[in-house]
């Protein structure tokens, strides 16, 4: 969680520096290697189930949905009922619908990318990488926010074993505050075209907005 921060002798000054610069090459290099998976990735589609915890691991709600995701930028995220809810990602404005309540909330997009490291998949240019720090063990990837960054979520993503294959097998998001949320998709589906329709959302009648852009 700790970035690396940037002596009297020229030679402590070298151990000093060169021992610092190893984590910090190892995390460019495993993000490097996360970007280049994820670069044979155009668009997934997936069913999931979610299980959320809480500080001392207990369970407090479990659902289960859809999801599809197309590279660059687009996002469609359901949860089945009675949780029901739907999250829409267009390009520029993300959009989040609570039927039960009767509101949706919609945000700029790329603030969104900067507060959720969930939305990093679909843009491997996104600025807002820089704001992690990527671990990589196996076909896992860890990653930590900064001290800079303006999120404190960290999120954790499982591939098959498969080589460099893209297919996601597992989420796994840390609010930063003890509550954990673990993703595993099903019946995934790698680089099918998707209707444009899943990344459009238009408020329903009757609804009521709040505008957070």
């Amino acid at each position: 969680m700790n970035v690396l921060k940037k002596i009297s002798t020229v030679f402590v000054g070298t151990i000093i520096s060169a021992t610092m610069a190893f984590p910090a090459m190892a995390s460019d290099a495993d993000r490097q290697a996360l970007l280049t998976r994820l670069d044979g990735l155009t668009t997934l589609e997936a069913d999931f189930s979610q299980e959320v915890t809480d500080v001392n691991g207990e369970l407090v709600q479990k659902l289960h949905g859809h999801m599809a995701l197309a590279r660059p930028n687009l996002l469609h995220w359901q949860t089945d009922a009675p949780d029901e809810t739907l999250m829409v990602a267009d390009g520029q404005n993300l959009w989040y619908y609570n039927p039960f309540v009767e509101q949706v909330t919609v945000y700029a997009q790329a603030d969104a990318v900067a507060q959720s490291p969930l939305l990093l998949l679909l843009d491997g240019d996104s600025q807002a990488w820089a704001d992690y720090e990527v671990k990589a063990e196996a076909n896992s990837y860890a990653l930590q926010p900064l001290p800079s960054a303006d999120s404190t979520q960290s999120l954790q993503l499982v591939f098959n074993e498969q080589g460099s294959s893209a297919q996601l097998q597992r989420i796994i998001l840390d609010d930063g505050q003890g509550q954990i949320s673990t993703i595993e998709l099903e019946n995934v589906q790698l680089n099918r075209a998707l209707s444009r329709d899943l990344f459009k959302f238009e408020v329903p009648e009757g609804i009521d907005v709040d505008d957070q852009r």
